[in-house]
């Protein structure tokens, strides 16, 4: 961990609901050593699925109200257009969706899902479903109330979070 600053560095503490306070630096390496260690998990290679790659695109043109076009799904997936490009090809390929050129604009390419890609997602929202709900019966009903509150709270607090420090790349 990189500690060049850590003599000009302020040490500030945080208490956490009745605990003794902890030195900010350590909570924020704490957290930041068991986010490591969740994505190293080998269950994490299912999940990361849903976040990104082909059923992550996927998911974002299912979930659209009307066809998109592959700028839009890459300004909304926050990937290059060459790597949107190459998803797209890859799912199209599989029959997953289609691209059609658009009436009003022959310049644009209009992307939806098909028959078999509302299918294939089907299949692995089953999957994530069976995974959570095993994941609720370990860690108990407390602990997933918790960790909820705490992913909203994190969702809840993103523009706070780009006002303070702007987008990073």
């Amino acid at each position: 961990m990189y500690r060049g600053a850590a003599p000009l560095r302020r040490r500030m503490c945080i208490k956490i609901s009745g605990e003794r306070p902890m030195d900010k630096v350590k909570l924020r390496d704490a957290l930041m050593a068991q986010l490591w260690r969740m994505y190293s998990m080998d269950i994490m290679l299912y999940l990361r699925e849903f976040l990104v790659g082909e059923t992550a695109l996927l998911e974002c043109i299912a979930s659209a109200d009307r066809t998109l076009t592959p700028g839009e799904i890459s300004e909304h997936m926050h990937l290059s257009r060459a790597r949107t490009a190459n998803i797209l090809r890859t799912l199209r390929e599989k029959g997953y969706v289609s691209m059609e050129v658009s009436g009003d604009d022959r310049r644009k390419m209009l992307v939806s899902i098909t028959a078999p890609g509302r299918e294939h997602l089907a299949g692995k929202h089953a999957y994530l479903e069976s995974y959570f709900d095993k994941y609720v019966e370990v860690l108990g009903e407390e602990n997933i109330s918790n960790l909820t509150a705490l992913l909203k709270v994190t969702a809840d607090s993103e523009s706070e979070l780009l006002k303070r420090f702007g987008a990073q790349s």
